[in-house]
């Protein structure tokens, strides 16, 4: 289940991106919006369920390595983050996504001037 919270949380800003690329639609404040709120939704599910991974592994085990169990019950670190900062987190990685959303708009505006010129 975290392979596939993950992939929602790395596909999210992409296809948002390209769906804004051909259609013009959804808005941008929409944008924003959807990348923090499924972003970090989408952080937060694959922390916890990481977290729920790590302890049935524990507890299936007879006698599970000291490293597994200081993972599978650590101080929440990695919760706390998830639960306050993963809409941050998730914005942070979409910016990668912006900037080449920004580089093919502007190419396509100069292709569009070019052919325009050229009539």
């Amino acid at each position: 289940m975290t392979y596939f919270f993950f992939g929602i949380f790395l596909c999210l800003p992409p296809l948002l991106l390209a769906l804004k690329f051909i259609r013009q639609k959804p808005s941008w404040w929409e944008i924003v919006i959807a990348i923090a709120v499924g972003g970090w939704l989408a952080w937060f599910l694959v922390v916890v369920s990481h977290f729920e991974e790590l302890q049935s592994t524990v507890s299936s085990m007879e006698k599970p390595d000291t490293d597994l169990l200081e993972q599978a019950y650590s101080d929440s670190g990695p919760l706390v983050f998830a639960a306050f900062l993963g809409w941050l987190a998730a914005l942070f990685y979409a910016l990668p996504w912006w900037v080449i959303y920004l580089i093919a708009a502007m190419l396509r505006r100069f292709s569009r001037r070019g052919r325009m010129g050229e009539s």
